[in-house]
């Protein structure tokens, strides 16, 4: 390391005095400042196995914490043999045991579908008839068509029936008869071989006026009636047609305008307000010119969800699809020769405890198991996180020969911590009444000449099947007798070990204050010879310039002497 700011130091002395300011800073340092960097070093590890055992505690804490907790040992598994047929889910503390199951049949969806349409556009509502937006008190008296105005009937879009008034006009009643004989009405193919009838009918106190196709019954195209008309007593428009429908107890009564589409009746269905549960959508089922075709379907499985439609569309017939011919619409399982229906495929309530979802037609058996693999996987896990925990402690607590030195937790509580929890885990716990479940030994425990544990698999799997209830005291413990289980043992303890005011925090605490103060010292230390060696460097410079001084001095000394002693040479000779 460089000291001082000349850089040509001894260049006046001939002296390597840089060199010499360094080596004596360098000793001065290894002297005042590495043992403190050493220190600080060594405790900055120290720190980091502090975090490195404290993670190794948790792992053990996890695994207790779990065997202390009720529902560890009131878990349930559930398998299907063939989970196409159905799969399954359980709750805690059901039943252990495996029930057949026959699926014999999966809840659908109630469906109607309509005859095939050219287009999604096609009407299927064509207005055969004609009404009067008003009436008449008396249909015999007063015009409803007055002198010159005029009435056209188109019938199948074709055929007109043209009226004009005489004067003096026409009463309802006038009107009705001169429709039904005007010339242009005759020869039809109705059944009063006409193309159009003319009749009146009462809305309260008025009789109104109604234009209809000559054919009962007619229906599309051939057979829709429009009117264009100058009267100035009578409005007419087509009638709404009625689509009705049931679902379960809700009737629902649907106005369908004239000229509705197969894509407006869907969305007319949709959007009903009093929708009880089923969507309509128009579908192409690629069968040919009349592809396009109505589906309706319930929104829900099961016969309460059934639809039933007692009034269709003149123009649009469906008939039954899903549910046809009586077939019920509910699931069906049997179990032990009992069938039980349901309206969707989720069946809860069948086995106590098991929720079913039916996948297809067919056999499989439900098998429900208990906590077994779990409490054998948690003491495994406990015993591993164990044998790691303490294998790290007395690794970093004991001496190597090798190094000379012990580890860096030699000198800290912690050293004492492998044989604390070598004690914990050989507790004893008297909470199983029957006294078949006391220590870990019961349930397979053993140690090795390095002090690391093993479970015995054979014994834990033979202590777990014959006194299940036994294992679940000696974790969960026995709060009315006030004692602690063994998973609130091992919980307890490393929660104070591990807490942010346990034994580990506090040793870190401890770490890191004397870690600062050290940082502090060296500090200090550093900026002493930092001043000690400016100082001195000083000292040096000034030093490099005497000497240089002198050199010169020296230098011309000696020239001089060189100089007198030739001269005297030189006089010697003449003579």
């Amino acid at each position: 390391m460089t000291t001082g700011s000349i850089s040509t130091l001894g260049i006046g002395s001939g002296l390597d005095l840089q060199n010499i300011l360094d080596q004596l800073r360098g000793v001065d340092e290894t002297a005042q400042i590495t043992p403190k960097e050493t220190r600080k070093t060594e405790l900055e590890t120290r720190l980091d196995e502090f975090t490195v055992v404290k993670n190794k505690l948790l792992d053990i804490k996890s695994a207790a914490l779990s065997l202390s907790l009720t529902t560890t040992f009131t878990g349930r598994t559930v398998e299907s043999s063939d989970t196409s047929v159905l799969s399954a889910t359980v709750l805690d503390s059901t039943a252990i045991g495996a029930t057949p199951v026959t699926v014999d049949r999966l809840a659908g969806k109630s469906s109607w579908i309509s005859g095939g349409l050219s287009a999604a556009d096609d009407i299927v509502y064509v207005p055969t008839s004609q009404e009067s937006t008003s009436g008449v008190t008396d249909p015999a008296v007063g015009a409803v068509m007055l002198e010159n105005e005029t009435m056209t009937i188109t019938f199948g879009g074709t055929t007109n029936i043209v009226l004009t008034a005489p004067a003096g006009g026409w009463t309802m009643n006038d009107l009705v008869t001169q429709i039904n004989t005007n010339v242009d009405n005759q020869g039809g193919p109705g059944d009063n071989s006409r193309y159009v009838t003319a009749e009146t009918y009462t809305v309260g106190t008025d009789t109104c006026l109604r234009i209809k196709s000559d054919t009962a019954g007619g229906t599309g195209e051939a057979n829709r009636v429009a009117i264009s008309e100058t009267l100035t007593g009578l409005d007419f428009s087509p009638p709404d047609d009625v689509f009705q429908y049931q679902v379960g107890a809700n009737v629902v009564n649907l106005d369908v305008a004239a000229d509705t589409t197969l894509t407006g009746l869907a969305a007319l269905i949709n959007a009903d307000g009093d929708n009880p549960g089923v969507t309509a959508s128009v579908i192409d089922d690629g069968s040919g010119a009349s592809s396009y075709k109505l589906l309706l379907q319930a929104d829900a499985t099961g016969e309460d969800n059934r639809i039933s439609i007692s009034t269709q569309l003149d123009d649009l017939s469906l008939a039954e699809n899903q549910g046809a011919a009586g077939a019920s619409l509910n699931s069906q399982v049997t179990i032990e020769g009992v069938s039980y229906q349901r309206q969707d495929n989720s069946i809860s309530d069948v086995i106590s405890g098991v929720t079913m979802v039916l996948g297809k037609t067919g056999s499989a058996t439900v098998s429900v198991s208990g906590s077994n693999e779990v409490v054998k996987d948690l003491v495994n896990d406990m015993v591993t996180a164990y044998n790691a925990a303490t294998s790290e402690v007395r690794s970093k607590t004991s001496f190597d020969e090798s190094s000379g030195k012990f580890g860096v937790l030699a000198g800290t509580s912690l050293r004492d911590l492998a044989f604390d929890l070598q004690g914990l885990m050989t507790s004893t716990v008297r909470s199983d009444p029957d006294g078949h479940v006391s220590t870990l030994f019961d349930l397979g425990l053993e140690f090795d000449r390095d002090g690391n544990i093993t479970i015995d698999s054979t014994v834990l799997d033979r202590t777990l099947s014959l006194y299940p209830d036994g294992v679940r005291a000696f974790f969960l413990g026995d709060a009315d007798n006030d004692i602690t289980g063994m998973g609130d043992l091992v919980n307890d303890r490393l929660r104070t070990l591990t807490g942010g005011s346990g034994q580990i925090e506090g040793e870190k605490t401890a770490t890191r204050k004397i870690i600062n103060d050290l940082k502090d010292q060296i500090t200090l230390a550093t900026t002493r010879l930092d001043r000690k060696y400016e100082n001195l460097s000083k000292q040096f410079v000034a030093l490099d310039r005497y000497m240089s001084q002198m050199t010169s001095l020296s230098d011309y000394l000696t020239s001089q002497f060189d100089a007198l002693t030739n001269s005297m040479s030189g006089s010697s000779g003449k003579k």
